[in-house]
């Protein structure tokens, strides 16, 4: 029976039954995780305490799925993969890392010809963004390459970027939507990157509110006069 086959049987399981058959296969499980109705087609998985793997998300042909205490994958329709094509033995093949409270949100599509990974309270927010670690490159000595991606701890990734192969993001970063990520900004901390190919537009002060743990909403109040309704 193909990986794949055992990979669906095992996802109509429910939750409950899904971990103590996971375990049974090899995979290290934490307290407290929820798996959905999710394909997890996948040599080795550590799942922490707190993990949560909604319904409907598709990982294919990974070496090693590592989700640390209460991380999420949070949405449906996110897909997760690596070819055999593209496997030259490079270390990071089929590998990801989401790092303490950090949660994936709907339809994105993560490349893992390289490994990503993603630091501690991040969000990969909306949906509809690109991870690429595998590309086509115009050189005369390399048809192809691949290069890892490593966002650090506290960014937000909001909708529709794109991170190609090599791209870092520096802790305390906001990505703003649409934005593509052509390379490596690290070392670059407490500001908001944007646009094609994206660059810092702005820094923000380390007490930014966005940054701490006890973030509270702003609230916004309109008055009558400012509030147009369409009859």
């Amino acid at each position: 029976m193909s990986n794949f086959v055992v990979a669906v049987l095992v996802a109509l399981l429910p939750s409950k039954l899904k971990i103590v058959v996971l375990k049974m296969m090899g995979h290290e499980i934490g307290k407290n995780v929820y798996i959905g109705m999710s394909i997890l087609n996948i040599k080795k998985i550590t799942l922490k305490d707190g993990v949560r793997i909604k319904s409907f998300n598709y990982l294919k042909n990974l070496s090693h799925l590592n989700m640390m205490e209460k991380s999420a994958i949070d949405g449906w329709f996110n897909w997760f993969t690596a070819s055999n094509t593209h496997d030259y033995g490079q270390e990071g093949f089929g590998c990801i890392t989401l790092g303490e409270k950090t949660r994936i949100l709907s339809r994105h599509y993560l490349d893992l010809q390289e490994q990503i990974i993603i630091g501690k309270k991040c969000l990969i927010a909306g949906s509809n963004s690109s991870f690429y670690t595998h590309t086509i490159i115009a050189d005369p000595d390399y048809r192809e390459t691949n290069k890892p991606i490593i966002i650090g701890d506290y960014c937000y990734i909001a909708s529709h970027c794109i991170l190609l192969p090599g791209a870092g993001i520096g802790s305390f970063t906001l990505v703003g939507a649409g934005s593509v990520i052509t390379k490596n900004l690290l070392d670059k901390n407490y500001v908001l990157v944007a646009g094609n190919p994206a660059s810092v537009k702005k820094s923000y002060p380390k007490d930014a509110k966005f940054f701490t743990d006890n973030v509270k909403p702003r609230e916004v109040k309109l008055k009558t006069s400012e509030v147009s309704l369409n009859t």
